[in-house]
């Protein structure tokens, strides 16, 4: 018997109608998952966009200038998680989400304009402020929605949205341009999705189950009883008497009060020294590859476009298997070990992706070893996001927004890291110097993964309901 089934039975017992739960929090998960589709498509089709050469002899870049603005994004991205996550946190998610989509699609959108270097990095940094809230504030939302037993599948779907943005864009980048004879309509284009989106986003979400008209007794309660650690039950009960459209103000500890608790917490130290390491390693995938693929193995550009995306692509269907996987991961081996093995084999395993990398020369065939990259990583992001909401309590959006921000610095230096990497020791450019530093911090990355517990609570205002 399911949980879900055990809780009609519950009610039943309980001298109420036996109403199976709706499952409502099933369209919120999938209305979240497209906002991260939306925020990927816009986030990754710049790299395809800047491998070519006219594209960058039109807006006057140099090497070092194209780096620099696929860098660009990630630093405000990165420098503004934790504000967001608090802004969330304080807000809700209704608003604060639909309005950074509208946000980063306009600027999305703005790139189409851009003359050169200034304002392209401008835009690109004002789309990192915006995207910098949605995941954190995707979590947060999850934790009011989904039970325990729920958590990572429904954090997996959302992840999943974001590869499928990721793994759609380059292709579909290269197809728009060719057949829009120019990169500038296409970002408008995808700068409109964006916006509707948002608009999409606003119309159907409701903070939590007690707001939404759709949602009956059965899933308020089964939600509600089953929030498990890190989950406001207690906030998810008595959502009623805040209103449908308002967030229900709980009281959040201040951003620099929490800061210093999670600076003074190894466990917090290690997720952050994994996010960091984990997106040096994978976020090569999304800004250099495409470029590798031409200028290192002279692969024409569309048939690069679809080697990033294969690439992408099984690292998005890895996502979906994550969640479960991680889901059951709890219940074989508990709490403690059930978050960090996904971790921490999926990081050796991408890892080994790098090696085969660095191993074979036909395009193809290292193609097929990124795509092993892509699929390890993935495979334990769910967990990774389970973890942070596990130890958050009411204060999800800023752990998750913690979190973020690390790995997103990792990501801001991956490219230039790289770059520089190569000017400095690449003598016959074959990239072999870059493929090791993604080996090394993936191999951190996982050493890290075995010492996170997710049975140290963060916030001691909500407690684990179940340790192992």
């Amino acid at each position: 018997m399911t949980l879900e089934e055990r809780d009609t039975t519950a009610l039943a017992h309980t001298g109420r109608a036996a109403i199976r739960p709706t499952r409502v929090r099933w369209w919120i998960a999938g209305l979240t998952m497209l906002t991260a589709v939306a925020l990927y498509l816009d986030r990754v089709c710049i790299s395809e966009v800047l491998k070519h050469e006219s594209v960058r002899s039109e807006l006057a870049l140099s090497a070092a200038e194209t780096d620099f603005t696929l860098s660009a994004f990630f630093w405000t991205y990165a420098l503004l998680q934790v504000p967001s996550g608090w802004l969330s946190d304080r807000y809700g998610a209704r608003y604060v989400l639909a309005g950074y989509v509208l946000a980063w699609s306009l600027c999305t959108g703005l790139t189409g304009l851009a003359a050169g270097l200034v304002g392209l990095a401008v835009l690109r940094m004002g789309m990192g402020a915006a995207q910098a809230g949605a995941y954190p504030t995707a979590g947060a939302l999850l934790s009011r929605w989904m039970p325990f037993h729920e958590r990572a599948s429904a954090s997996a779907l959302v992840a999943f949205g974001g590869r499928v943005g990721g793994a759609m864009a380059p292709y579909l980048t290269a197809v728009l341009i060719e057949a829009c004879r120019g990169w500038r309509p296409v970002m408008v284009l995808y700068g409109l999705i964006g916006a509707l989106t948002a608009f999409a986003f606003w119309l159907v979400v409701r903070e939590r189950p007690d707001d939404h008209p759709s949602c009956n007794e059965a899933e308020r309660a089964m939600v509600a009883r089953h929030a498990g650690m890190g989950g406001d039950a207690s906030v998810a009960a008595s959502g009623r008497m805040h209103g449908s459209d308002r967030p229900a103000h709980h009281p959040t500890a201040s951003i620099l009060k929490t800061l210093l608790r999670l600076s003074g917490s190894l466990n917090m130290w290690l997720m952050c020294l994994l996010q960091f390491a984990t997106n040096v390693g994978w976020v090569f995938l999304i800004t250099k590859l495409a470029d590798y693929l031409n200028n290192v193995k002279r692969v024409p550009n569309v048939t690069g476009g679809l080697m990033v995306s294969v690439v992408l692509v099984v690292g998005m269907l890895a996502m979906l298997l994550g969640g479960p996987l991680a889901d059951r991961a709890v219940r074989w081996w508990g709490v403690r070990w059930g978050r960090a093995l996904p971790l921490a084999g999926s990081r050796f395993l991408a890892a080994l992706g790098y090696v085969g990398v660095l191993w074979f020369d036909d395009p193809w065939a290292e193609t097929a070893c990124f795509a092993l990259v892509a699929l390890a990583t993935d495979l334990g992001v769910p967990a990774c996001w389970a973890y942070m909401q596990d130890v958050g309590g009411k204060q999800v959006g800023m752990i998750l927004g913690w979190g973020n921000m690390w790995g997103n610095l990792g990501a801001a230096v991956s490219p230039m890291l790289a770059g520089a990497v190569l000017r400095r020791w690449d003598a016959n450019g074959d990239w072999n110097e870059a493929m090791w530093l993604m080996l090394a911090a993936f191999v951190v990355s996982g050493l890290a993964s075995l010492g996170v517990d997710a049975r140290a609570c963060f916030d001691p205002g909500s407690r684990p309901s179940r340790h192992a």
